[in-house]
């Protein structure tokens, strides 16, 4: 829980001269939120469910959380802050009839008063929909379908109540209706965390799912050219993903081994930040990079690639640095400019703190849903518990 909660109380009931000590207790609402993966690699979606969990107030919001694909880690990561947290099998389409049906029944064993999906497609649409009654959110995170070759996605607000997007160049991606961009917000560290990150080494880091999206094989180029003018360079790759081994045997045939390591998934990435140099994000596309966020808010230097949000949250040379996607010789030039300045480093280092600090506090990510939440029912009544 941070230390904003208090100030996200967002009904007014409780605050109101009629509401006395013996009147009916209001019963949170019931918010389902649908996820695709329990894996690691979808951690940063589940982030965003835990915040709202710990941050909506609970007297008017019950969040549970339910994901598609079938058991993994992160259905513990959100069992402590969550009403309930568990997972089926699901493909999300109708020629998997045993899954669907294990969702349909899982949707009848509770009220929901809204379904808030941040995966599936018109078959999870509607038999949400059928199966509960609720208001639907379709939150979309993503610009591109990973599985069909990162080719462009688009997006039907059809069968939705509402549709969110991570950022406005995500929301430019619904054909026929309008979006509104909600930006993930993260936790701060403290200050001190920031100050305390000096270190001789020069790292590089970066974190995120092991995936072809993210870009990492040109991480990996342009250390392999840096190496030689940096020969403490070091390179960290923080995340998993199905890419693992692939990306190893590139370290490897590169003569990148004594440079590189891979640390695996990372759960608290604060605990990797605090030694890394410069962050870099060298994604081909992105929805709203929250890794980003995260290293700005602890005062890394970020290198980024130019889009998707991306430049919606990296103003290029004031708080962070942007490239084009898969240009190696652009990414080692700004590299290289950065690693020999530490005095720039610390600029827009500091400069992407305040950026983090003050537009992109989780405050502002749950107010912003608690309006959605309450806009969308605001034309039914609350429950009341008469005991």
């Amino acid at each position: 829980m941070y230390d904003s909660h208090r100030e996200l109380q967002f009904t007014k009931m409780q605050h109101s001269p009629t509401f006395a000590a013996n009147s009916p207790k209001l019963i949170g609402r019931e918010v389902l939120h649908i996820l695709g993966t329990a894996q690691l690699e979808g951690a940063g979606i589940a982030k965003i469910v835990r915040f709202l969990a710990e941050g909506l107030d609970p007297c008017c919001y019950r969040i549970h959380a339910l994901f598609l694909a079938g058991a993994g880690p992160l259905v513990d990561l959100l069992e402590p802050v969550c009403a309930s947290s568990r997972a089926i099998g699901w493909r999300g389409d109708l020629n998997d009839p045993l899954g669907a049906l294990r969702f349909w029944s899982t949707l009848r064993r509770r009220r929901f008063d809204i379904v808030h999906l941040h995966s599936g497609g018109r078959s999870v649409i509607r038999l949400a929909r059928v199966a509960t009654g609720a208001s639907i959110v379709r939150h979309i995170h993503g610009r591109v379908m990973e599985l069909k070759g990162l080719s462009p996605a688009v997006y039907s607000s059809r069968g939705a109540d509402s549709v969110v997007a991570v950022s406005q160049s995500v929301a430019r991606l619904v054909v026929d209706g309008k979006a509104t961009v909600i930006y993930a917000g993260i936790p701060m560290p403290p200050a001190s965390f920031r100050e305390a990150r000096a270190n001789p080494d020069i790292i590089l880091g970066t974190a995120g799912r092991l995936v072809e999206v993210k870009g990492i094989e040109y991480l990996l180029r342009a250390a392999s050219v840096l190496r030689y003018e940096f020969p403490s360079l070091q390179v960290e790759i923080a995340g998993s993903g199905p890419l693992r081994e692939k990306l190893e045997h590139e370290v490897a045939r590169a003569g990148l081994a004594q440079h590189v390591r891979f640390l695996g998934w990372i759960e608290d990435i604060g605990s990797v930040l605090s030694r890394w140099s410069i962050f870099v994000m060298p994604s081909l596309d992105e929805g709203f990079p929250i890794a980003a966020l995260e290293a700005m808010a602890a005062g890394v230097p970020v290198i980024a690639t130019s889009v998707g949000g991306v430049p919606e949250l990296i103003e290029d040379g004031t708080n962070g640095c942007l490239v084009p996607p898969r240009d190696v010789d652009a990414l080692v030039s700004r590299l290289r400019v950065l690693l020999c300045d530490p005095a720039l480093r610390n600029r827009i280092g500091l400069a992407g703190f305040l950026r983090a600090r003050d537009h992109f506090g989780p405050a502002q990510m749950v107010a912003s849903f608690a309006r959605l939440y309450n806009e969308l029912l605001s034309t039914t009544s609350p429950r009341l518990d008469m005991e």
